[in-house]
């Protein structure tokens, strides 16, 4: 068995090209190590690989879930045995609404979509990529919404609020952007905030909109998972931990936890707009 058969098997299965690149990437390089055919990969292949390599837990997580898959293909258990780290908690790295405004205000054609899908929609830089006039469609109230396949060839359908309806080109045909990839949308605004004094990656956008849906919605946070396509509400609970501002405030209304007084001046300082911006930075975020 050869790679192209396992590519084909996986895109008649109806998954991403972002998901097969990254399988066979991690395949290939296994295999390498191994001085073997992808189609002969062993178990052993596999335990030296991973005793040569010092992976992060979240990479070696990944690495082992792209085996599971290819060796059930093969017919061959590839991880038997072999440790899979727990998942690490994703810490959110929202961009601040002050660099939010920076950059929309200083940004025109398509960079500034890019910027808006990101922040107003929770788009990721492949879905904002791939986005054709055809994903623009009628949702069943009358309303507009974006018709977004993203991770696993999952397919959804996205609220478009005002600001971002009236960037669109809705006359247009076809692909937005013809053969724009995502690492060029992630590029050119990574470059253009850099300009502005902005230190961002794309991903900030999506982590912008997902800590704002939560603080919006009255922190519902199954109203935040389903507008940020999380297929688990445990990948959702990490923009609740990032936008639960107000725990200090709830802290101070114990009885008996404010016998100084201090309560009032917590609460002068917590109805101060702290929006989504600077929250603190515990780690780099995972890319959900």
């Amino acid at each position: 068995m050869d790679i192209e058969g396992f590519i084909e098997a996986q895109r008649a299965d109806g998954y991403s090209r972002n998901t097969i690149g990254a399988r066979v990437r991690c395949i290939k390089a296994i295999a390498r190590h191994a001085g073997t055919a992808a189609g002969k990969l062993t178990l052993d292949s596999v335990v030296a690989y991973f005793a040569d390599r010092e992976l992060r837990p979240w990479s070696r997580r990944t690495y082992l879930n792209h085996l599971k898959v290819f060796g059930k293909w093969l017919g061959v258990d590839l991880i038997e045995g072999i440790r899979k780290p727990p998942a690490p908690r994703s810490t959110p790295d929202p961009l601040s609404e002050q660099d939010l405004k920076k950059l929309v205000d200083a940004e025109q054609g398509p960079r500034k979509l890019w910027v808006l899908l990101g922040a107003f929609c929770g788009l990721r830089a492949h879905e904002t990529a791939k986005l054709s006039a055809a994903d623009v469609i009628t949702g069943d109230g009358g309303e507009i919404v974006l018709r977004v396949t993203g991770k696993g060839g999952r397919t959804d359908v996205v609220p478009v609020p005002p600001v971002v309806l009236e960037a669109l080109d809705l006359e247009k045909s076809g692909p937005l952007w013809p053969g724009v990839r995502p690492e060029r949308v992630s590029r050119a605004v990574a470059v253009a905030a850099a300009k502005l004094g902005i230190r961002m990656r794309y991903h900030q956008l999506r982590h912008r909109y997902g800590t704002a849906v939560y603080r919006s919605s009255g922190r519902d946070l199954l109203l935040t998972q389903r507008l940020m396509r999380h297929s688990s509400p445990a990948t959702t609970a990490g923009y609740a931990a990032v936008a639960d501002d107000q725990m200090h405030v709830v802290a101070y209304a114990l009885p008996g936890a404010d016998p100084q007084g201090t309560r009032s001046a917590s609460k002068r300082r917590s109805s101060q707009p702290c929006s989504t911006c600077e929250p603190v930075r515990q780690s780099r975020a995972t890319k959900n």
